[in-house]
């Protein structure tokens, strides 16, 4: 498969000129992948960017200590300024904006750099306009191509074949940390190229809280349990969450719940095609689980984009008109927290197609899924 980055590059300068953006800035995060296949987690305190202006070379900035790490020829005719720790970046930073031609100009800065580095360059650069780099950037990673199509549905695979292990886990007795860490192992184990990414274990009164921090509650007959848990391949992530309950619910309402929230997972399904607004498969599940009498306890958006991060956009929420496109990727994940009691939440991720939407995992159950109880 021919390298994708020349091509993504060409299209990020063409997105800068559309949007008069002058270059560029990017530290290591999901957009400097995207351009480069550049993924570095230990520059820290230290600056690590390509500078990438509209016109003309490419500059690596990079402590002298990484130079040897950076992608061969990757932007090409990239130039490196490698700083050493002795004298720091600014004046290697300010140099670099220079020799771009750049150092007045408008420079968008990735949404991820520290805002440590944000106030170095306005300390460099006074003159220059900073603007986040999703104005450029978003749109090209939006709409996934088919090597990124496949690292999804890879990566999609691994938590699949990871659900009926995951629900078996859930025992009387047993810890959430327990039951988490070994759904983490069962994951590495079925798919050990992945990374485990994150993965969320709350049970009883814990799972109304949509993201409980796994803790040390104990496990108990009937309890209510969600499991959402992801993996990464390639740089790109799953999603999932399911519920289950520990044999036989103790409260009598748990299953009527899970019927609604999967009803209302349906029917965002069915209300995505190329074109609709992002908006309308929130408000398809959301009246979903109104009609039902739970609309005050469905606490957050229907979805979130899934790629190179757990959460980019699109965003299925109210207020946001953006139509859907073809390759647009998303969670679609209703969910009814009830303080106290229990919450219910199915996950799945869909991908927007010609005609309407594929699902990248498998269905959510019908029926609420019972561990063993014993």
């Amino acid at each position: 498969m021919p390298d994708p980055h020349s091509d993504r590059i060409e299209r990020a300068r063409a997105a800068m000129a559309t949007a008069g953006i002058d270059a560029l800035l990017l530290t290591p995060g999901a957009d400097l992948f995207y351009l480069t296949g550049f993924r570095h987690s230990h520059a820290g305190e230290r600056l690590l960017a390509l500078l990438l202006p509209r016109e003309g070379a490419p500059i690596w900035l990079v402590p002298e200590m990484n130079a040897g790490q950076l992608p061969a020829g990757v932007p090409p005719g990239a130039r490196v300024i490698a700083w050493s720790d002795g004298e720091w970046f600014h004046r290697s930073l300010a140099g670099a904006l220079a020799e771009a031609g750049v150092a007045t100009g408008r420079i968008a800065v990735d949404d991820e750099m520290r805002a440590g580095f944000l106030l170095d360059l306005l300390r460099v650069a006074p003159a220059a306009r900073y603007e986040p780099a999703s104005a450029v950037m978003r749109a090209l990673r939006v709409q996934k191509d088919a090597a990124e199509l496949a690292a999804l549905r890879a990566a999609a695979r691994s938590v699949d074949d990871t659900i009926a292990a995951a629900i078996a886990l859930c025992r009387p007795g047993r810890r959430e940390r327990e039951v988490e860490a070994e759904l983490r192992a069962a994951l590495l184990r079925r798919s050990p190229e992945e990374e485990v990414a994150f993965s969320i274990v709350a049970s009883g009164p814990n799972a109304a809280l949509p993201h409980h921090e796994t803790g040390d509650r104990r496990l108990a007959r009937g309890d209510v349990v969600i499991l959402d848990f992801g993996t990464r391949h390639d740089g790109y992530h799953s999603d999932i969450t399911v519920t289950c309950a520990v044999g036989e619910p103790a409260d009598p309402e748990v299953r009527r719940v899970y019927r609604v929230v999967w009803e209302a997972q349906q029917a965002a399904l069915a209300a995505i095609r190329p074109g609709v607004p992002a908006e309308a498969v929130d408000a398809a599940a959301r009246q979903a689980i109104a009609a039902a009498g739970y609309g005050a306890h469905f606490l957050h958006r229907t979805g979130h984009g899934i790629g190179l991060q757990v959460h980019e956009p699109p965003y299925l929420r109210a207020g946001n008109d953006a139509p859907l496109l073809p390759g647009m990727c998303f969670s679609v994940e209703p969910g009814v927290y009830l303080p106290g009691r229990f919450g219910v939440r199915l996950e799945v991720i869909a991908c927007v197609t010609e005609d309407g939407a594929a699902l990248l995992n498998a269905p959510s159950a019908p029926d609420l899924p019972m561990a063993p109880s014993d």
